[in-house]
């Protein structure tokens, strides 16, 4: 009936736990350390503005002319009013309030010659007061 226990002695060149396992935990805690740092650094995006979404479309008509075309979206109904800008020109576009899909609106500038690509951009105003940028390209 007796057991006998077999005492061991650790030796010096025995280790607790696997360098590997010691790796995985080091990069566990510095990748949940990251993480709460960020969370609190950026605040869980609470303070970040509503995406609107509307599309608009320009259409060169002819050497002095572009045709910018409201086309709506999901956020349609908030648009207050637009700004267009040609190279650089803005120009505020004149609609009614909130616009309707299919309004068209023509940036005619006779003093101007327009080259083969202008940069156009059209900036959308919304009711909450935010701006956004909803066409950005070349014509």
């Amino acid at each position: 009936m007796g057991k006998k226990t077999e005492k061991r002695e650790i030796k010096k060149d025995e280790q607790a736990v696997s360098p590997v396992i010691g790796t995985i935990l080091m990069v566990a805690i510095t990748v949940m350390l990251a993480s709460i740092v960020g969370a609190l650094s950026f605040g869980m995006s609470d303070s970040m503005s509503q995406l609107h979404i509307v599309v608009v479309t320009a259409e060169r008509l002819n050497s002095t002319a572009i045709d910018f075309t409201y086309a709506g979206g999901p956020s349609a109904d908030f648009v207050q009013y637009l700004n267009v800008s040609v190279d650089g020109t803005f120009q505020d576009i004149t609609l009614d309030s909130p616009p309707a899909v299919g309004s068209t609106w023509t940036y005619n500038d006779p003093d101007t010659v327009l080259s083969n690509r202008n940069h156009v951009i059209a900036v959308a105003t919304f009711g909450d007061g935010s701006a956004q940028v909803v066409l950005d390209t070349f014509v």
